[in-house]
């Protein structure tokens, strides 16, 4: 936790230009203190606030083709953030449905950013490089509850809805460039809970299964899961691709952990090096070749794991 502020909350972390990390944290309870950080690869840590309205809540970050960092923030004013590598922050927020409430962010094609928006009219959004923002809800079901999004081949995007209609079952949805949205079911378990997802190879996407699974969807839609190798009581979260060829997604179950998802599907967990009462969060690989993670338990962290 060293360098990490007393009290923070962090959440979405990504890869950055120059070797950094950047991080989201989100305690901004009466505060003000929510603000975007980064963490140099000395190991040093900045965060700006300057530009973050009043009462934002920023709460995932991803790398743009620009050059820049963007985020969500959920707080108050509903935005899609931008900040530059040096921590100059702008916020967009014309586009956004009223009520709006962006989740997480992904870079997709032709150097857009792609959004999940949880609000009362939820929404697959888009943001330009110079901050127009369109938003798509046709494909969308009553009750969908868009979480993760990641980038796919052929100019398609891979989300997970969490929103399962009181069917017991939720949906992996996929999305084009102009915004065509379909949703899968076929093949994920009753009481599926999918959250964070990434690209695989050829079209591909693996995705976290909080009931206790790590899913494949193909590029075709053929969705498998698989549950053997996780902990009794496992809640997977996030997951993203290693530099090892794996797969590696956090656990904020009953036995916390960082774990492995071999392309061939064996799953396996490890929890040594984790400090008490941890609640390992968002991850995704570090410039250093390692993956990185976010920790909101009781000790605020950020971590690393050695993937060799």
């Amino acid at each position: 936790p060293l360098g990490v502020r007393a009290h923070s909350y962090l959440f979405g972390l990504t890869a950055g230009p120059e070797g950094a990390v950047w991080f989201a944290d989100l305690s901004c309870t009466g505060l003000g203190h929510c603000a975007i950080g980064r963490v140099d690869r000395r190991g040093r840590f900045s965060e700006y606030r300057r530009g973050l309205a009043a009462g934002s809540i920023p709460y995932t970050i991803a790398a743009g083709a620009d050059g820049n960092l963007w985020f969500t923030d959920e707080g108050r004013r509903p935005a899609i953030g931008r900040i530059t590598p040096r921590g100059q922050i702008t916020e967009f927020r014309r586009g956004l449905a009223d009520g709006a409430e962006p989740f997480t962010i992904s870079a997709g094609p032709g150097g857009d950013m792609w959004f999940t928006d949880q609000g009362r009219r939820p929404a697959i959004g888009r943001i330009t490089p110079r901050g127009q923002i369109t938003e798509f809800r046709r494909g969308l079901p009553s009750g969908s509850t868009p979480f993760g999004i990641t980038a796919a081949s052929h100019g398609r995007l891979w989300f997970t809805d969490h929103g399962c209609n009181g069917s017991g079952r939720c949906a992996v949805g996929r999305v084009s460039a102009s915004g065509r949205i379909s949703e899968l079911r076929h093949g994920l378990r009753t009481g599926s809970q999918p959250l964070g997802i990434t690209a695989g190879r050829a079209g591909e996407a693996w995705f976290a299964d909080s009931s206790g699974a790590i899913g494949h969807v193909t590029s075709g839609g053929r969705i498998t899961e698989r549950t053997r190798g996780l902990a009794a009581g496992s809640s997977p979260v996030a997951i993203g691709a290693g530099p090892d060829g794996s797969l590696w997604f956090t656990d904020e179950g009953v036995h916390p952990a960082v774990g492995r998802a071999t392309r061939a599907g064996s799953l396996r967990e490890f929890s040594r090096g984790l400090l008490p009462g941890s609640q390992p969060a968002d991850i995704t690989l570090g410039p250093d070749g390692r993956m990185w993670f976010t920790d909101e338990g009781s000790t605020t962290a950020l971590g690393k794991v050695m993937t060799g």
